[in-house]
Parts: structure tokens; sequence; C-alpha cells
């Protein structure tokens, strides 16, 4: 049976940000020279096989297949894990789980993520208090685009396109790695392409692009209506970085446009596209040190892209793109194939983990429908104890290799390449993705039940085309094991006399209030902490028991 449209588009849109990324990889931040020494060729015609360096100055030469994708889709794809039934963003499984254990098999990765997630492996650090200080970068000098690229999965998956109720999502994602505006304004500008793509058809132009750089203002007001955003994260980030929100949201947005300007009032009204696009890319600082990279500057890059090719053939435009030498090619070309794959078919090039990316997409987009879907079964986070190391996360388990919060994994082959204290080989997780991962050249330590996920999965076989994709009644029947059917559970509590709330319904200014007004009575305020604990997560736990204290002790002075 075919997909229907909305669907369709947000698989195309997925499946072309994969070729994006994969293609654009192979070219980021070299010369001519470079892509030579990486492919033998001096431009890029197609996904290839190629040979890249990875674990730093004594790490070893791996082999990657035609269509390995980098950082950008593995973490496009933990956040589409950490995206429950209901729509609602898991940011304390993404933040603790998912970002700790990418570490090892990050490829390609950027320093703010890498350091962010490092970060993030400590029991006292949580995902609005990343405020991590190294060496090579800090948490509000990072403004780079590690959070546009990874945020399409909160459109794609948004039950409401047209009111944006992917914003908040998109603003706690991008805090959890980066605290420059820079990055936040970027992601949401990103965000609003894409969602302008799958609802018209087509890529904004010059005059709608400055819409989505007016919705920077939502910034504010979603970190002002989150109980955690507003009452810790944003007096530390303002001390911190001296600023004052709401008057860098107001800096950015008048660089931004000043940027788009500068494109529009300049732009050759003639001239072959990959000239033309050199050109926009040179007046964008896409090319220089200080913003090669940077978050609203990537975003501007692949909007406008994609609105010049809106004629061409998408492949066409994924090769002006990564041929675009000395640039972020794999982020632009990513996120542009991500616009573009709104409007045309999906592409016939090797991209590594096709079936597993058609599948989340699909998930996605029944999540957007309320259509009854499942979710990943994360390990408690209560027990949870995240690697320690990039080396740290590949184990064993009653016999079985796998791998810490993400569950059982198959080795691909029996090769593997190792130095002198480690080695990197490819697996497969149960549930579709491959992964190259990193570990000790020591006896694989036992990871204990607990800290994998209990339960096995089943693959989607998906057949595609360019034209279509055919999924039998069979396949479509499937499910994966891991995924946790969303289905209302019976709470079982010894105070019936309190109003029952779904997960829904768990609204934190609304319960405390009526706490409050009903003077502080010991089942209420028993009855709703044990819902936040275990429909929500420990934050909002937290939370609701700070107000909760608070206010009491106001009430008894």
């Amino acid at each position: 049976m075919n997909l229907p449209s909305h669907t369709q588009k947000i698989v195309n849109s997925a499946l072309w940000a994969a070729v994006g990324d994969a293609l654009g990889w192979i070219s980021e931040l070299v010369d001519s020279n470079g892509l030579k020494r990486r492919i033998k060729r001096s431009s890029l015609q197609m996904p290839t096989s190629w040979e890249r360096k990875i674990g730093g100055y004594s790490g070893v030469n791996v082999h990657l297949p035609s269509g390995t994708y980098s950082d950008d889709t593995q973490l496009r794809l933990a956040v589409s894990r950490s995206i429950r039934s209901n729509g609602q963003f898991d940011i304390e499984s993404f933040a603790k789980i998912e970002l700790p254990v990418w570490l090892s098999y990050a490829l390609g990765a950027g320093r703010a993520s890498k350091v962010a997630a490092k970060n993030l492996v400590k029991k006292d650090t949580n995902w609005f208090s990343n405020f991590y200080d190294s060496k090579s970068i800090k948490y509000t000098e990072s403004g780079g685009n590690g959070t546009a690229m990874r945020i399409q999965p909160h459109v794609w998956s948004c039950i409401n396109l047209e009111k944006k109720e992917y914003i908040m999502s998109v603003v706690m994602d991008s805090i959890v790695t980066h605290g420059h505006l820079l990055a936040i304004c970027g992601a949401i500008f990103h965000a609003n392409a894409l969602q302008f793509s799958l609802i018209n058809g087509r890529a904004a132009n010059f005059s709608e692009m400055k819409y989505f750089i007016d919705d920077f203002s939502l910034i504010n007001d979603a970190i002002n209506n989150n109980y955690e955003l507003k009452n810790f994260w944003l007096p530390t980030w303002e001390q911190t970085s001296g600023k004052r929100l709401y008057s860098e949201i107001i800096r950015i947005k008048e660089e931004t446009v000043d940027y788009l300007d500068l494109v529009i009032n300049t732009l050759p009204s003639s001239g072959k596209l990959d000239q033309v696009f050199s050109f926009i890319i040179n007046k964008l600082d896409c090319d220089k040190e200080q913003r090669r990279g940077a978050s609203t500057n990537t975003a501007l890059a692949s909007s406008i892209l994609s609105h010049l090719c809106h004629k061409s053939d998408p492949y066409k435009t994924m090769l002006i793109c990564v041929n675009q030498l000395g640039t972020d090619t794999d982020t632009i070309a990513s996120m542009a194939g991500a616009i573009i794959g709104c409007y045309n078919d999906a592409p016939t090039w090797d991209i590594q983990d096709k079936s597993y990316i058609i599948q989340e997409a699909i998930r996605l987009s029944n999540i957007s429908f309320r259509k009854n879907e499942k979710y990943f079964s994360y390990p408690d986070l209560n027990k949870w104890n995240a690697p320690q190391t990039q080396s740290d996360a590949l184990g064993i388990n009653d016999a079985d290799l796998v791998v810490k919060g993400l569950g059982k994994a198959e080795p691909i082959n029996n090769q593997i390449w190792e130095n002198k204290t480690h080695n990197w080989r490819w697996v497969k997780l149960e549930f579709g993705q491959t992964i190259l991962i990193k570990s000790k050249n020591s006896k694989l330590e036992l990871i204990s039940l607990d800290q994998i996920p209990d339960a096995k999965f089943s693959q989607l076989d998906l057949n595609i085309n360019k034209n279509q994709i055919n999924l039998s009644d069979t396949i479509l029947s499937k499910q994966d094991d891991l995924f946790s059917s969303n289905i209302e559970k019976k709470q079982i509590s010894a105070f019936n006399n309190v109003e029952n709330y779904n997960e829904e319904e768990l609204d934190l200014d609304k319960i405390t209030s009526k706490i409050i007004k009903n003077g502080f009575n010991y089942e209420e305020i028993g009855r709703f902490l044990i819902e936040f604990a275990s429909e929500k997560n420990l934050e909002s736990c937290i939370a609701y028991a700070a107000i909760i204290g608070k206010a009491f002790n106001v009430r008894k002075k």
C-alpha cells in the first residue's frame, strides 16, 4: 500500500537529509587536495566508499561504506527515538542516555556537542544546567549548527504544524548542548523552513524567510513558559553570559536580517547555480572562520539554496552544495535535503540504515496524526549509570553483545580496527541502526539488565523506489517490542478521592495552584508527586516539589 501524502513527504525529507549528510561529510571542511586524498577525485558525483581517520591523533583509518552518515543523522535519529507516542519530547532520556552513549559511536562530531555530551555524564548535570566550560569551548559561546541539524523530528512529529507547536521542543533540545542564542535562533529558523515546505510543497522565498526570523522572539516566550528554563536556566545564563535574553534575541534578529538583505541586494541576476551559490556562501561568511558552522548562517544557506534550486533536480542541488569546498558541507546539505525532500521523490542513492530511517519517519508522521504508536523504552533514569568514557558503552549481557541504553547489537562482520588501547567495529543495533562503536581492547565488561531496554525488536523490511514506498499490510502490522504502546495505564492509588489526571492533563501550573488553593492536602500532594514521577520525569517532580515547598513556607509566615 502507498503511504499518505504527508507521511510520504516526511519519509522523503528524512531520506534526503541523510543523503545530504552522507555525501557532504566526505567533503566537509576540506579543499580540493583534501578531497582527492579521500576519494581520489576532485569533486563528488554521488555517495562513495572512502577512508577516514577516527579517534584523534592516535586513532585508526577505517573504511566507510557508500552512504555512511555522520553526527547530523546520528543525533537526528537520537532525537527521533526520544519523542514519545503522544508527541512529547523525552528530554531527560535524550540528555542523560542518548547523548552520553552517542559519544561511543559519534562520527564527525562538533566540539560543542561532544563537550556537552561528556558533561551530561555527570550525575548532577541536568538538561537545563549543562553550563560546561572546557579549554576548547564554553556553553554560552556555543553557537554552532549542532542544534539546527538535528531538530527535524520535532517538526515531523508535530501534531499542529500550523500553530508551530514544535517551538518549545526545539528550544529545549537546543539548550541541552548549546548556550549561545545563535544556535537556538538557527534551529528555530530551520524548523520554520521545514514546516513551510511540509505545508506548501516548496521552499520559502526571501520574503517568507523574514517571517522565520521574526519568530526568534518566540524563544523568549518558550523559555519563560517553562519552569526549569525560567527559574534555573535563565538566571544562570544571564549571569554567565553577561547578557539579557531578549536584548540578545533582538540583536541576532537584526544581524540575521542584515545577512539575508545582503544576499537579496547583491544576488547576481544570472549565472550558473553553483557559481551563484558560491557567491551566497561568501556573503553569508560560511567560508570564513568566524562564521563557518554558525547556526543562523547555516540555516540561511540551506534555505536559500533550496529556494534557488526549486526547479532543479534534487541530486544536482545536493552536488552543488557538497562541492562547495571549505564549508560545512554535510550540515548545509543535510538541512537543505530535509527541505527539498518535502516536495521531491525519495532518493535512489545509497543511504546507511535506509529502512530504519523510513521506519522512524513513518512513526513520527503517525504521531502527528495522533495515531497509536510505540515509543522507545529507555532504561529507568533512577537506575541509569552513563558510560564514563567513550569506550564504556559496549559490553556483554548473558553472552549477548549490548550497547548501554540502546540494547542488543550484532557485529556486522569480523573486521575490527584497533590501536594499542582501543578498537572500533561496526555493529547493528536490534532496532536497525548501524554504528561504528569504540571499545577497549581488554575483555568487554558485563552490563546489567537495568542499563539496557528490556525488550526485543522486530525489524521493518521496507522496500523503496524512486516513485513510492511499497509497504505490505504484513509489514505495516509489525511492531517493535522495544517501543512501548501509548495506551493509558490504569493508576492504582491509595488516594482514590483525588481527581485523576492523565499525562496530557498534568499541567504543573494548574495542579500546584489547585493544591495551594485547597490548603496543601497531604493526599493530594502525594498523589500528584506519584503522577509526575510516573507520567512525566524527574525534573518535573523537582519543579513540583519546589513550588509546593516554597508556597507552603510563604503560607506559614
